[in-house]
């Protein structure tokens, strides 16, 4: 497995730009598909975070009105909080270490597209963020077994993950926008979504912004405003262009 070469703050949060977190996404599937291949193709997001990246996965209800989309459970814990449905009430479930929990909302075919983003956002965590989480307290939800993070549905990838500019962050809100970027990167790599685009630049019409999103959500099962601000990120149009609808 490809492992990224990382400097970190002195509480664990990579210190990494957009631009190299591209890179990483890239190196990764690369590494994962071994060889790459030569037509842009979608992503096997499960294979990837559960044999390539060794990860276990489980779905529970993370919450009673669907707050929370995944988690990451780095170190093992007895206490996850989880809604029951059938009893209409919390309870607590055991997580092992390592572990991505998604939402059982999730675990449906019209949920397909935000299902393989938070597989990728959650794996992502897995790849960047064990030295932030294992080593800060305060930072990660903790109890008195396990160290594991909530990621909420209300972090839309278009408020932060699709722009390019300098914003002032805590750590908790720049670990997420790192997941969201590495999680776009591997789902639709850099060169790939080049290479789809290559016969036909942008001209700077809407009609040519819409038809670039859905061929890019089509060829990597995305969903059409992940496949817009993934577009967005690669500069490959302006930041002032609005999703077509």
């Amino acid at each position: 497995m490809y492992q990224p070469n990382l400097r970190y703050k002195s509480n664990g949060v990579p210190l990494v730009s957009n631009v190299e977190l591209d890179t990483i996404g890239e190196r990764l599937v690369v590494d994962f598909l071994n060889p790459a291949p030569l037509v842009p193709s979608e992503i096997d997001i499960d294979r990837f975070v559960l044999k390539y990246l060794n990860m276990k996965q489980d779905f529970q209800y993370l919450s009673h009105c669907g707050v929370y989309l995944g988690v990451t459970i780095f170190q093992a814990t007895n206490s996850l909080p989880v809604y029951i449905p059938e009893k209409n009430s919390a309870d607590y479930v055991a997580e092992d270490a390592n572990t991505v929990v998604i939402d059982s909302s999730l675990d449906a075919p019209e949920a397909e597209h935000r299902y393989r983003f938070t597989m990728g956002h959650e794996g992502s965590h897995g790849i960047l963020h064990p030295s932030y989480f294992l080593s800060t307290i305060g930072s990660a939800e903790r109890d008195e077994t396990g160290i594991y993070v909530r990621c909420r549905s209300d972090f839309k990838i278009s408020k932060i993950t699709g722009l390019n500019k300098s914003y002032s962050m805590s750590d908790s809100m720049r670990v997420e926008q790192q997941a969201n970027r590495l999680a776009s990167a591997i789902l639709m790599p850099k060169s790939m979504v080049k290479l789809i685009l290559a016969r036909r630049p942008y001209n700077g019409k809407l009609q040519w912004v819409y038809e670039a999103m859905y061929r890019i959500s089509e060829i990597f099962n995305v969903s059409p405003e992940a496949a817009f601000y993934r577009l967005k990120e690669l500069e490959i149009i302006p930041e002032c262009v609005e999703q077509p609808r």
